[in-house]
């Protein structure tokens, strides 16, 4: 028999009810204890479930993370995907604290005191609270967003992730009314380039843009010879996700996606290297901090998402999250690409979406 069945995208669904049983059994019993002799029922025993809930607690945490690696989230579940894993940390910590606080009572044999006893049960309440906002996050991810849903369907159909954009006669940049904002190229996007970004580093004349076609689609084709080319939207954001559809295959050297950007000097990435490396991190100050690096094999047209919200950094190509790090959050910034190598990149469409806080 398989550890994790067919239907399950990974084991963290089935390990996350555990510690949620547990621990709320050891606060219920803890209350009866101040009404059931001691012989049906006693504080060791509730702090045994104490300590188990911990432990099944931590074992839900972990698995929680690779989870979070290894399914595709839509835009809006990247919020409640932060607030579900900060949630759950902060209940690791707590009940793991207080685990251990019970345990020492129990060793330096403190809880026959019935003051004690009533403090530590007053204390276990803020980490039911805990429990019920990590539960009820993780359920939105799962119910309001579908995060990890529809495996047997997902198996069944073709899993491979289609690059090819609309069929359009012109090039769009299209504004909406909450700030979002999507490029889709056509045969004026040389034109689009020049007027909606900006550039920190080099030029547009040094890229020599040109549109070419592939198949009834048009494709931004960007020239760099040997140096660096660094442009940005116009326009600032806080929590972003941006989709990039670009080809990289003719390209040697480095390409990072950036966001926040606030100069050339300061802002975050996620770069690909033709060596075959992504890292994720920031430059500040010009000093390059990298949060996450992994190795990566994939070629011809990529679906890159990049997402920047509060503490939380993430990556991935082609639907599979690659990178995921953590840092402070950063200042509201521009997105854009900036170059550094030799040969030629193909851009299909860019997708900026601003991702709202809980």
């Amino acid at each position: 028999m398989e550890l994790i069945p067919e239907w399950a995208p990974n084991i963290h669904p089935i390990i996350v009810h555990f510690p949620i049983a547990i621990l709320l059994l050891a606060v219920l019993m803890d209350l009866l204890t101040f009404f059931l002799p001691d012989k049906w029922w006693d504080n060791l025993k509730t702090t045994l479930l104490y300590g188990i809930g911990a432990v099944s607690a931590i074992a839900a945490y972990y698995t929680g993370t690779l989870a979070a690696d290894s399914v595709f989230l839509p835009s809006g579940a990247q919020s409640v995907l932060n607030e579900h894993a900060d949630w759950a940390l902060w209940t690791v910590w707590f009940f793991g604290i207080y685990a251990l606080l019970r345990i020492a009572l129990h060793w330096y044999q403190k809880m026959d005191q019935r003051m004690i006893k009533i403090g530590l049960f007053v204390i276990a309440l803020p980490g039911v609270f805990f429990l019920y906002e990590t539960g009820d996050h993780g359920a939105e991810m799962v119910f309001g967003y579908g995060a990890g849903t529809g495996q047997l369907v997902e198996q069944q159909s073709n899993a491979s992730v289609s690059t090819d954009s609309l069929q359009q006669s012109n090039s769009t940049f299209t504004v909406s009314d909450n700030g979002n904002w999507t490029w889709e190229i056509g045969s004026n996007g040389v034109s689009t380039l020049l007027s909606q970004f900006r550039w920190l580093e080099g030029s547009a004349s040094a890229l020599q843009p040109t549109i070419v076609n592939s198949g009834n689609n048009h494709l931004l084709e960007l020239s760099v010879d040997s140096t660096t080319n660094f442009f940005v939207g116009q326009s600032t954001s806080q929590n972003v996700q941006v989709d990039y559809y670009v080809d990289l295959s003719n390209f040697e050297g480095d390409v990072s996606l950036v966001n926040h950007v606030q100069d050339a000097q300061n802002y975050d990435f996620v770069m690909l290297s033709s060596d075959g490396t992504i890292s994720q991190g920031r430059v500040s100050g010009g000093n390059r901090e990298v949060f996450a690096e992994e190795s990566y094999s994939a070629s011809g047209m990529l679906f890159i998402r990049t997402v920047g919200n509060g503490t939380h950094f993430r990556g991935y190509i082609n639907k599979e999250m690659v990178v995921h790090g953590h840092g402070e959050a950063p200042d509201a910034g521009s997105v854009g690409l900036r170059l550094n190598g030799s040969g030629t990149v193909l851009i299909d469409r860019v997708t900026l979406t601003q991702l709202n806080n809980h």
